[in-house]
C-alpha cells in the first residue's frame, strides 16, 4: 500500500540504539551513525590540529562502540562521542607535546604544546584571529567554549564530558570569555580591529559552523 502524501515522516533511529546495533555488527548502523555525527567531530579536530585528523575522527567512533558500557542512559550520545573526542584528544597531545610530563589541559595550551599548531580555516582576518586566539586558551577551556557555541551543548553537557560540576563549567566559561579577549587584544594590529572581533565572536562561530556544512 502506498504511503499518503501527507503521512508525517518516520521518525530517525535514536543513536543509542544506532549505537546499539552497531556495537552488535549492523556496519549499516555504525554508518548511519558516523553521518549522523561526522561534521561536529571532524570539527572539533580540525580546528585544534589541522586537516591531517582522519584517524582521530575514526578512532573516536569506534571508542563508543568499545565504551558503550559507559553510556548512561540519561545521558546523550554526543555527550559520549565528545568525552572520547577529548580523550583521544589529550592522548594525541600528551604524544606530541614538548615537555609531555608537564602536560595539563586545564592550564596548557596546544599553541604552546604542539611544536606547530592548529590551521587557518577562514580567509578573513577576524576568524584567524579568533581562532589562533583560542588555539592559545588552555585545551579544556578552548573545549568549553567552542562545545557551547558551534555545537550548542548546554553547560550541564560540557560538565559531564569533564567530569565537572556545571557550577565550575561556568565559571571557567566566564574567565574563558575573559582570556580570549586578552588573547585576541595580543594579537590585533588596532583597537577597532580588536573590538570587531569581540563583537563578531558569535557570528563568527556561526559563519564557521556554516562553513563546515558545506
Amino acid at each position: 500500500m502506498a504511503t499518503p502524501a501527507n503521512a508525517p515522516a518516520a521518525s530517525p533511529c535514536p543513536d543509542k540504539a544506532l549505537l546499539e546495533a552497531w556495537r552488535a555488527g549492523d556496519v549499516d548502523a555504525g554508518a548511519s551513525l558516523f553521518a549522523r555525527h561526522y561534521k561536529s567531530v571532524a570539527r572539533f579536530f580540525t580546528n585544534r590540529l589541522g586537516p591531517d585528523c582522519d584517524d582521530l575522527i575514526q578512532a573516536t567512533f569506534l571508542g563508543c562502540v568499545e565504551g558503550f558500557e559507559r553510556f548512561r542512559g540519561d545521558a546523550s550520545f554526543r555527550t559520549l562521542l565528545f568525552a572520547i573526542a577529548r580523550n583521544k584528544l589529550l592522548k594525541h597531545l600528551r604524544n606530541h607535546a614538548r615537555d609531555r610530563a608537564r602536560f595539563d589541559p586545564a592550564s596548557v595550551s596546544i599553541a604552546a604544546s604542539l611544536p606547530s599548531s592548529g590551521s587557518v580555516l577562514a580567509a578573513r582576518r577576524e576568524r584567524q584571529l579568533l581562532l589562533l586566539a583560542l588555539q592559545r586558551l588552555p585545551v579544556d577551556t578552548q573545549l568549553m567554549l567552542e562545545l557551547y557555541y558551534w555545537e550548542n551543548m548546554r553547560v550541564a553537557e560540557i560538565a559531564a564530558i569533564l567530569d565537572r560540576p556545571s557550577p565550575t563549567i561556568r565559571t571557567r566559561m566566564a574567565r574563558g570569555r575573559q582570556q580570549l579577549a586578552r588573547e585576541l587584544e595580543a594579537l590585533s594590529h588596532s583597537q577597532a580591529e580588536l573590538e570587531h572581533s569581540l563583537r563578531g565572536f558569535e557570528r563568527w562561530a556561526e559563519a564557521l559552523h556554516a562553513e563546515f556544512d558545506r
